[in-house]
């Protein structure tokens, strides 16, 4: 019978019969299908991504739109109809032109324009910073090292503290999303070869950042040039070195330097072409007597970016996930102190250059006049990113080596629970969305009002509805030059009939006082209550009775 069997499964007579284990199987099962290592990682990066964006463009709905992320919508939109040099545009000194406003293009050319624009722009900028994060941390190492550098940097970022931590991280453009490109300038630096076409692209790369943003020059540009330079200096004074067995190192301190000079230029050159005029940027040094308490908001901001803010939370889960947070900026801090004991001693040109960065943002930022509230954080947001990536490729093999993996991964999981828990609160729509359905319901097509309802109507309504920020003064009504489009007060080309304020901004009649809006045009034919907002509706273009700007600079009312 035995033998009958064997017969007939094919086996001869007295032959032994093969069983494979499980794991022979999927051996072999993957030894059929090659692709499936290939493609795995992939897939699952790809699948991570997803969920990613997902969360975080859920977590960016839970604070309420406004005007600054409304103008770079409106520019990517104008953009977008062929204005490619944002003619008659008055930006704010961080114009965005070449980082999140073509990115804000590509998602109104998908969903066109409305309010779930800056939403999704955010949720993509935030995914991407994680991922690239995660890569850069990385590096070329590889196998369980590789692992754990890019989660540790990735996990630091993934999961903003609810509140004033996704207001400056998940919200409207701005120097947090900067970080992106500049990641990926990272990269091509850390994966790229000692060739004379790396500098080269790391000039154009950093050139085309900072003609949108300047901090790029305190967080990268500038570290890569001193980093070099003094790797330069080292190398010929200590070890004797000819310059020109250093050349790369003295190219890359060169791009650092011209990318500067070429984006000013650029910036000048599109000015020239009647392109988008840019406010200057802050430069004054602030007094001594202040110091103190800019440190102070340093300190506090970047546990707000760490999500580690438990000063004033109550006691509670919050609480509790932000005191494990706290363990993100540890290692953030063991990271950046590492980097500089090893700054000459490594080969790694990545770790010192994003350790200066952290150096030059922050000491840029507390000697400044900038520093007076928890919003201009948003100045130093860099200091989380770069942390994050010095953390990665800083301590990888040491937590390896003390057996702290299962530690970590308790701690992702507390980061991922938390993620998780933001991204299920409910949506906030801004103050000024009820007042659009009554306006187009009243055939009220384009009004005047301050910044704080102009832009984000107009986006809002997906442009049906346009709201114009005027500055209003004793004296009468001016345009206001500023996150403004010139021809938007021509009244030969649209008419303004209306004036809309809403005490739910915190009381903007008093913002626009009722003696102001009569000097401009007399009193209005009609006069309407919706909820929380007042419409004075005029019979004549009230554009036709606004006075020029001055200068343009921002008026002296928000």
């Amino acid at each position: 019978m035995a033998e009958g069997s064997a017969s007939a499964a094919g086996e001869m007579p007295g032959q032994s019969v093969r069983v494979d284990t499980p794991a022979q199987s999927l051996t072999a099962a993957a030894a059929g299908r090659p692709w499936l290592p290939r493609w795995a990682w992939p897939a699952g990066l790809a699948v991570v991504a997803v969920v990613l964006f997902v969360c975080y463009v859920r977590l960016s709905g839970t604070i309420p739109d406004n005007s600054d992320g409304s103008d770079q919508a409106l520019q990517a939109w104008d953009m977008l109809h062929g204005n490619w040099l944002l003619r008659g545009w008055t930006v704010g000194d961080v114009s965005y032109y070449t980082t999140e406003i073509p990115e804000y293009m590509i998602v109104e050319k998908i969903i066109g324009l409305g309010a779930n624009v800056i939403h999704v722009a955010a949720g993509l900028t935030y995914t991407l910073l994680v991922l690239l994060a995660g890569w850069l941390a990385k590096g070329r190492a590889t196998g369980r090292e590789g692992v754990v550098r890019a989660l540790t940097a990735s996990g630091i970022l993934l999961a903003p503290q609810l509140g004033n931590a996704v207001h400056l991280l998940i919200q409207q453009p701005d120097h947090i999303g900067t970080q992106v490109p500049l990641l990926l300038v990272f990269i091509v630096l850390d994966r790229g070869p000692r060739r004379w076409y790396i500098p080269a692209a790391v000039a154009v790369m950093l050139t085309w950042v900072i003609v949108s943003d300047r901090i790029g020059v305190f967080t990268a540009a500038l570290p890569l040039a001193a980093v070099c330079g003094l790797r330069v200096l080292w190398a010929r004074v200590r070890d004797r070195r000819r310059l020109a067995s250093l050349w790369f190192e003295i190219w890359l301190a060169a791009a650092g330097i011209v990318s500067f000079g070429l984006a000013t230029l650029i910036v000048s050159v599109i000015k020239h072409l009647g392109g988008y005029t840019p406010l200057p940027l802050p430069t004054s040094i602030g007094a001594a007597g202040y110091l103190g308490s800019h440190v102070v908001l340093t300190m506090e901001g970047i546990l707000n970016l760490y999500g580690a803010d438990f000063v004033r939370m109550p006691a509670g889960v919050a609480l509790a996930v932000a005191l494990v947070h706290l363990a993100g900026v540890a290692l953030a801090l063991w990271g950046f102190c590492r980097a500089y004991r090893r700054f000459f001693s490594t080969t790694d040109l990545i770790v010192p250059v994003l350790a200066t960065g952290i150096v030059f943002n922050l000491a840029a930022y507390i000697f400044s006049t900038v520093p007076s509230t928890w919003f201009d954080t948003r100045e130093i947001t860099a200091v989380l990113p770069l942390g994050a990536v010095l953390a990665g490729r800083q301590l990888a093999e040491p937590l390896i080596r003390a057996r702290l993996e299962p530690v970590l991964a308790v701690v992702l999981a507390v980061y991922a629970a938390a993620l998780g828990y933001g991204a299920v609160q409910p949506p906030v729509a801004d103050n000024e969305q009820p007042v659009i359905g009554w306006l187009e319901a009243h055939h009220l097509v384009t009004g005047l009002g301050t910044y704080t309802e102009s832009n984000i109507i107009t986006l809002d309504s997906g442009g049906r509805v346009a709201v114009r920020t005027v500055t209003w003064r004793h004296s009468g009504a001016v345009q206001r030059a500023y996150e403004s489009e010139a021809s938007w007060y021509d009244p030969r080309q649209s008419y303004a009939n209306f004036v809309v304020t809403n005490t739910a901004d915190g009381g903007n009649t008093a913002v626009i006082p009722r003696r102001d809006i009569i000097a401009l045009a007399g009193p209005p034919a009609h006069t309407y209550h919706y909820k929380t907002f007042t419409i004075m509706v005029w019979n004549h273009n009230l554009l036709a009775d606004l006075g020029q700007p001055p200068s343009a600079v921002p008026g002296d009312i928000p």
